[in-house]
């Protein structure tokens, strides 16, 4: 089940706000709970006994590792037990799930067994997202940042919440215990609530969904990517704005449903494609896993530097990096995009990075753009030699016997719009028209309230188009959601 899912959308979603509601303060998270663990069983069945155990297991390590200071051998070996837990059930399930044919290559099976484990073994729903959160509460509690975890309710809510479930943001226990204790539940909160889902729905269904048949039919199915370079930059660009309304979309409607239930979850976008260098596209996209990974893996290593017992700043941006490629799947693929990443940024700390800035702006986005670009195909192709292979179509040097429109669709009025609307809506429009329309509210009060009430009748209008999209299409998963 998945916020864009008509269930979840028309059943789960409308039987979950009005319990919620009628439940009241005391019994609201309760009913939360419930919820969440209902919408894992409906989801995801054949891993619901592994979410209780991972549950049950970091519970009890994180309360043993916020007892440094009466327990500190103890709280010592329960830190260092939980992050071995979670950092190993994380890479034994990508690698299992990747390469569990190689694995299992010497035994003698019977024929049903691959059968079996092609179709149902599945990367389980949320876990890279669970287990950084889950290694976050382990190291707060060690090093006694925030508040101890000392009971479960709370603790179980902080990692099942059904809104940030499948795909983040990544949010740390001291920032969300506090909320599950006390919250209010308001009109105005609701209402807010609602806009944002209905703006991360249209984002999903209307520019994301519209978008894939230029990218994930025909194209990556290919065993070599001989397109023209015309197709190829098109599908590219695709495949950019793809992912990045996919991911904000799921985003959006995660927010919004916290802001539902009275909660304020962490912004994980802020316009990411305007970036001027690597360094500021990732304090813009992915915001809660940059800030993880700086926290809980950059610092250390810096700190240890600093002490004259590690390695020098470039090789630990690198390390940050491609431990974000592994954390998005076991391949040499993301490996790869990782170290792209890790390269550029190490490059913008140092001499490089004072000349890129002494460039006119317009250069220094163009740089940002490409390198980002050229990630992505790493980050989307199956193979290295593909990813070469697409290299070589966007260069005009493939052999390129493959006419277009027979891997690509025609380019519609629907797919153009979803293509238009994409570049349009990744710049900041929508906080610019916000601006300009505040300065108006002091001297014209009815005027901006006009204007709320056509704002809100535009996104009921908006919602119904994204309805009519999904009864009229296939159901499509988040990209995130399978990391």
């Amino acid at each position: 089940m998945s916020f864009n899912a008509p269930l979840f959308l028309f059943v789960f979603l409308p039987v979950f706000l009005l319990f919620y509601l009628l439940a009241g303060r005391r019994l609201r998270n309760g009913w939360l709970l419930i919820a969440s663990l209902i919408f894992y069983l409906w989801a995801a069945p054949l891993y619901f006994p592994l979410l209780v155990l991972f549950l049950l297991v970091n519970f009890r390590l994180a309360r043993l590792a916020g007892q440094k200071a009466t327990r500190p051998k103890a709280a010592r070996r329960a830190f260092w037990l939980g992050i071995a837990f979670n950092i190993g059930t994380l890479a034994l399930f990508k690698v299992i799930v990747r390469y569990w044919a190689v694995l299992l290559a010497g035994f003698d099976l019977p024929a049903a067994v691959p059968l079996y484990l092609q179709q149902y073994l599945t990367f389980p729903l949320g876990l890279s997202f669970l287990t950084f959160q889950a290694a976050a509460s382990l190291a707060d509690a060690y090093r006694g940042h925030g508040e101890r975890v000392e009971r479960f309710f709370p603790y179980a809510l902080y990692l099942l919440l059904f809104p940030k479930l499948i795909a983040g943001p990544i949010m740390r226990y001291r920032e969300t215990a506090g909320q599950i204790a006390d919250r209010a539940v308001t009109a105005q909160g609701m209402a807010d609530g609602i806009r944002r889902f209905i703006i991360g729905l249209a984002k999903k269904t209307l520019i994301a969904d519209m978008l894939r048949p230029l990218t994930d039919y025909g194209v990556f199915a290919l065993s070599v990517p001989n397109l023209p370079a015309g197709s190829a930059w098109l599908v590219l660009l695709a495949y950019t704005l793809q992912i990045y309304y996919d991911f904000s979309g799921y985003t959006d409607m995660a927010i919004g449903l916290g802001r539902m239930a009275g909660f304020s979850f962490p912004e994980n976008f802020n316009y990411p494609y305007i970036t001027r260098s690597l360094s500021e596209f990732w304090r813009r996209w992915h915001i809660t896993l940059s800030a993880w990974f700086r926290e809980y893996v950059f610092y250390p290593l810096e700190r240890r530097r600093h002490g004259r017992g590690g390695m020098r700043q470039p090789f630990n941006i690198l390390i940050v990096f491609v431990l974000t490629g592994l954390w998005h799947g076991v391949t040499p693929n993301f490996i790869l995009w990782g170290g792209l990443h890790g390269t550029a940024i190490a490059l913008e700390a140092g001499r490089f990075g004072k000349s890129l800035r002494r460039l006119p702006a317009a250069l220094q986005h163009v740089y940002a753009l490409l390198v980002i670009m050229i990630g992505w195909v790493f980050f989307r192709s199956s193979t290295p030699a593909y990813a070469l292979g697409f290299f070589k179509s966007m260069l005009g040097l493939a052999e390129a016997n493959i006419l277009p429109f027979s891997i690509l669709p025609p380019l519609e009025a629907p797919l153009m719009l979803a293509l238009i609307a994409g570049v349009i809506f990744s710049l900041p429009v929508i906080p610019w028209l916000e601006k300009q329309w505040g300065r108006l509210a002091p001297a014209h009060p009815l005027l901006v309230l006009t204007g709320g009430i056509v704002r809100d009748i535009a996104l009921l209008g908006l919602f119904a188009v994204s309805v009519f999209v999904l009864s009229a299409a296939a159901y499509q998963p988040y990209i995130y959601g399978k990391f």
